[in-house]
């Protein structure tokens, strides 16, 4: 038996039989004789081959504290890891709620798919494969100084064309050289245009002047005194090469070049400066070629961002360049549009720029140089963003290191919320903002600084990391609001206008397989998570503070739990603390049994919201133990597994003030489930794309009885501790019955040679009946409590179209309690909608929803959605957004309405290609 657990479980099919498990938080594998626990990780599991194997194997992929301790008690650690692991007998998946379904194009599961193909490509499956650690960042090169003058460089001149006359004067005369000592100076003037190459760097300009000092010339023409053997020629060079001339030997015919010497030169008119993909253009530029120094004024340079993939356009009135790969810029610009007049720049009063990247080293066999990873440290001053030069932001020191594309702005946005007004939204790159270096490995850090005309101005912090043995979050975020809370559709003054939240998650893997959870939640009031961090509130965890301690060896774990009550809304309970003892599918008498335990000893104290007329409970002692025994057998084509549970509770108070109260439950039952197939080969047709059809059915069925001596309700209601054991109060009486039968249609589809099977048609119908008289208090597995019928399907009419229904039947009264039925189609690539309706009679609620996307053409796009409750005679939701791609910006213009919860948006936004980080709107 193999067991399978995470908080949260992703499962579906990437094809026929072969099931995929993605797990997020909470990893572990375990076997009779392996174990592997993680952060995350992907399982891939053949069915097929189980069945005919009568073994389960399991394609596993880690990440993140991997830990592998194989039969022999070794243990690996790695940062991430494939590995197959194989056992006899069933393969159980254990997570904190339901199972979700496909997650087949997160990253995690990309990374997995990545490191499966290297494997089974390698044909290994006798040990795990680590994934290479990422390459050590490049140690840190010291700024570059102004180093000491050096001897003049070579130069080649070109006139530019044969059209305009190219002049030329040369004299010498007296100057003082760096010592201060008067010495002989030729300066060579050039004017009507000409070309100017040192190495790959090429320059032009109207006029050039050149400034070379004469015993430099003499010493580079005289020839070298002989008996000096480190003055001996380059025997490779061709004895009859002519000695370098000097510069006054006249003007460079078209097309002709001429060489020299300089030493310092001065460019005026036009001057443009290429290397490689770099282009400096400006009114007038000194260079002075023995110290790498220069001078340019008005200057523009262009160069491309491989990783935005645009052009980036660099704009200053003075630039300076004190030292190789030292800059200093004054009134400095940055834009990705090449306009005249840009669009958008991001700049300040001055920017000081130093090149940090390592000397690119030769690839040992192709001798060619390697990619060298772009690093430069940049300090401004004065830094604002501007659209058509009026200021929208603005930070009067910013500094950090730039590692190809990142910038210390992460995001910017201007929006319009009916609940907030007009806000200006952005997040910075905290540590670039300190000045500080570089981030600590594997920490990311931001700030969040917002300010709302309805709310005020609102600051936070925003952290993640992840380390070998660690990872976490941290975020805080806080406002003095002056604004009103939407609450259905009503304003609500908040209790106190000092507003915010800090949350802190932390999960430490420590040594002997013992593993620590951290949590600290505070938040003002009840209103403030739905007010600025909706979805948050409706799909995350709940917020709660917490310390938990877990010690899992194979298929048991030790855990201890503790829990404050910090927001006094909340409804929870308060652990000091709960101890708990698990142990999940422990295989016994030679895996004919399989044994199950959950228990738990606490000091629970029940606190309902303040705000609410409830008592809550004292400290209250509460030990609950559950044992189940599976019997799996297989009868023929039958897979049955019978079992029984027992249960023990014991409460130091009951919720009606009694004393004490023992409980004592028991369930009892079984499942079974069978599968029968059959191929019809002669099935082809073009029209639905069908070639060859195979039908599978697959029969389930479970049932059980559950007795008890003591009500739910007459229990305190304990909550749901996230990270602990199970709610001990919900047992109720109850006899439950469940049918299932799945039809899977399958077919091939693609190109000849080429098909790959895909399910054409599924169809699910599943039954549920209660033999009780009154429905149970509690559900099990989130069911309806009513007897009921399910059926639910999924046709794939096309590669490009599926249709959906989903059925549910109210057999108690015999009337419809929910249908719904859809389809998604991909008309062409430019074309996509999707339609819906679903009918719920008991809630008086009849919806459709329609909504398309559509590339009208190059420059338009267009995404439509809308949802109408018929029965209401109302709008439900709506969204629109159409988008129109200029001359490097992308504009949206943006419709949200929500009636629901009574908000609107409607907004103008704007983005500069490549520059994703700034969005704004109105």
């Amino acid at each position: 038996m193999i067991q399978v657990t995470g908080r949260v479980i992703h499962t579906w099919y990437e094809r026929p039989d072969l099931r995929v498990m993605l797990v997020i938080d909470g990893f572990t594998v375990m076997t009779a004789k392996e174990q592997l626990t993680a952060r995350d990780g992907v399982v891939w599991f053949d069915e097929q081959a189980a069945r005919t194997s009568g073994k389960a194997t399991l394609g596993v992929y880690a990440e993140t504290g991997v830990e592998y301790r194989d039969a022999d008690g070794q243990v690996e650690t790695f940062d991430s890891a494939y590995l197959v692991m194989e056992s006899a007998g069933e393969v159980l998946r254990h997570c904190d709620g339901d199972e979700r379904g496909r997650a087949a194009d997160t990253e995690l599961f990309l990374r997995a798919r990545k490191l499966r193909n290297e494997y089974l490509a390698s044909g290994r499956r006798e040990t795990p494969t680590a994934v290479t650690p990422p390459p050590e960042p490049p140690e840190k090169v010291e700024p570059p100084g102004v180093r000491e003058a050096g001897v003049p460089e070579e130069i080649t001149i070109i006139s530019q064309d044969d059209v305009r006359q190219v002049n030329f004067t040369s004299f010498v005369e007296k100057q003082k050289d760096e010592h201060g000592r008067l010495v002989d100076v030729r300066v060579s003037i050039w004017t009507g245009g000409v070309y100017v190459a040192r190495g790959d760097m090429e320059m032009a300009a109207d006029n050039l002047v050149i400034w070379t000092p004469e015993e430099a010339i003499r010493a580079a023409a005289s020839p070298k005194p002989k008996g000096d053997e480190t003055a001996k020629p380059d025997e490779t060079k061709p004895t009859t090469e002519p000695p370098l001339p000097e510069p006054a030997t006249g003007v460079p015919a078209a097309g002709g070049a001429s060489r020299s010497l300089a030493a310092e030169a001065y460019f005026d008119g036009h001057v443009r400066i290429s290397q490689g993909r770099r282009m400096i253009q400006c009114n007038q530029l000194f260079y002075d070629f023995r110290r790498d120094q220069a001078l340019a004024m008005n200057a523009k340079i262009k160069t491309f961002s491989d990783v935005r993939n645009v052009p980036v356009y660099y704009y200053a009135d003075e630039v300076r360049q004190l030292a190789q790969g030292l800059f200093v810029a004054t009134d400095a610009r940055m834009t990705t549009c090449e306009f005249a007049h840009p669009h958008y720049t991001v700049g300040g009063k001055q920017m000081t720029l130093t090149d940090l990247s390592p000397p690119p080293l030769e690839d040992e066999e192709t001798g060619e140089p390697k990619p060298v990873q772009r690093r430069v440290r940049f300090t401004g001053k004065d830094v604002t963003f501007r659209v058509r030069n009026l200021p929208l932001s603005y930070w009067p020191t910013m500094a950090g290191d730039l590692e190809e594309a990142v910038t210390a702005l992460r995001t910017l946005r201007i929006e319009n919320r009916s609940n907030r007004g007009t806000g200006l939204v952005t997040q910075w790159h905290l540590m670039k903002l300190l000045g500080i270096d570089a981030e600590p490995p594997g920490f990311n850090m931001y700030l969040n600084a917002d300010v709302w005309s309805e709310r005020g101005p609102a600051l936070g912090i925003e952290s993640d990391y992840a380390r070998k043995d660690f990872y976490g979050e941290f975020l805080t975020y806080f406002l003095r609001d002056s604004g009103k809370d939407s609450v259905g559709s009503q304003d609500i003054e908040p209790r106190d206008k000092n507003r915010g939240r800090i949350l802190w998650r932390h999960r430490h893997y420590l040594p002997k397989n013992w593993e620590l959870t951290l949590e600290l939640s505070k938040i003002t009031d009840a209103n403030f998570m739905n007010e600025f961090y909706e979805r948050e509130d409706e799909t995350d965890k709940t917020q709660e503070t917490l310390l938990y301690l877990k010690k899992q060896e194979q298929d048991q774990a030790l855990t201890i739990l503790m829990t404050e009550r910090m927001n006094d809304w909340q409804n929870l309970t308060d652990y000091t603390p709960q101890i708990g003892y698990n142990r999940i599918g422990h295989s016994l008498w030679k895996d004919h049994l399989t044994y199950f335990q959950d228990s738990e000893f606490a000091l629970a104290r029940y606190r309902a919201p303040d705000q609410l007329p409830i008592r809550g409970s004292n400290t209250e002692v509460v030990a609950d133990t559950i044992h189940e025994i599976d019997l799996p057998l297989k009868l023929g084509v039958l897979n049955l597994v019978p079992f029984v549970e027992g249960r023990a509770s014991y409460f130091g108070e009951t919720l009606m003030r009694t004393g004490d109260e023992d409980r004592y439950a028991a369930r009892a039952g079984a499942r079974a489930a069978t599968r029968a197939w059959r191929v019809y080969d002669g099935v082809e047709s073009d029209f639905w794309d069908l070639h060859r059809l195979r039908h599978v059915n697959i029969f389930d069925a479970s049932a059980y009885a559950t007795s008890n001596n003591v009500e739910s309700q007459t229990l305190i209601p304990f909550d749901v501790a996230e990270a602990g054991t199970p709610v001990v109060q919900g047992v109720d009486e109850m006899t439950v019955l469940t049918l299932g039968w799945r039809q899977r249609f399958q077919t091939k589809r693609g190109p000849a040679g080429r098909r790959q099977n895909v399910d054409w048609l599924t169809a699910d119908l599943e039954a549920t009946f209660y033999a009780n008289t009154d429905p149970p208090e509690i559900a099990p597995d989130g069911k309806r409590a009513f007897d009921h019928l399910n059926f639910m399907t999924d046709w794939r009419v096309t590669d490009s179209m599926v249709v959906w229904t989903d059925t549910n039947h109210n057999l108690d009264s015999g009337s419809l309690d929910a249908f719904t039925v859809g389809a998604t189609v991909t008309h062409t690539p430019r074309l996509s909608y999707t339609v819906a309706h679903w009918y719920i009679p008991d809630a008086d609620s009849a919806m459709a929803l329609f909504g398309f996307d559509y590339q009208i053409n190059e420059k338009w796009r267009l995404a439509v959605f809308q949802q109408y409750d018929f029965d209401r005679a109302e709008n439900a939701q709506s969204n629109l957004t159409l988008t129109r791609r200029m001359h490097r910006w992308l504009v949206r213009f943006r419709i949200e309405l929500d009636p629901g919860e009574d908000e609107t948006f409607i907004g103008l936004e704007f983005q500069p290609l490549g520059v994703s980080e700034i969005q704004l709107g109105g």
